[in-house]
C-alpha cells in the first residue's frame, strides 16, 4: 500500500507524506526505522510494518529490551581491564 494510506488504515492517523517518508529512510531516537519497499519508484509499505513500527517504538519507550546504562566510571574501568588483558595476551 501507499505509505500515508497503510499508516491510516493501521491507525487511523493520516501523517504528512513527508513524515512518513521520514519514519523509513531513517532511524528515530529509539534506533526504530518503518519497513518500506521501492516499488515503480513509490515507496509503500504494508499495515503490519505499521504495526511493528508502533509496537517497536512503544517497547524502546516503555524499556523493554533496553540495554543497561554504564556510568563514565564503570565504562573507564571496563576500558581498563581490556587494555590490560591485551596487554597480558600479547606479553606471551
Amino acid at each position: 500500500m501507499p505509505l500515508v494510506k497503510a499508516i491510516e488504515a493501521a491507525t487511523g492517523y493520516r501523517p504528512h507524506l513527508s513524515t512518513a517518508l521520514r519514519w523509513c529512510q531513517r532511524e528515530n531516537r529509539n534506533g526504530v526505522r518503518l519497513e518500506s519497499w521501492m516499488l515503480g519508484g513509490r515507496r509503500v509499505t504494508s499495515v503490519e510494518a505499521v504495526h511493528r513500527f508502533n509496537q517497536a517504538n512503544t517497547d524502546a519507550v516503555d524499556g523493554v529490551n533496553r540495554l543497561p546504562v554504564s556510568t563514565t566510571r564503570q565504562a573507564a574501568k571496563a576500558h581498563a581491564d581490556a587494555k590490560r588483558e591485551l596487554a597480558k595476551e600479547f606479553a606471551s
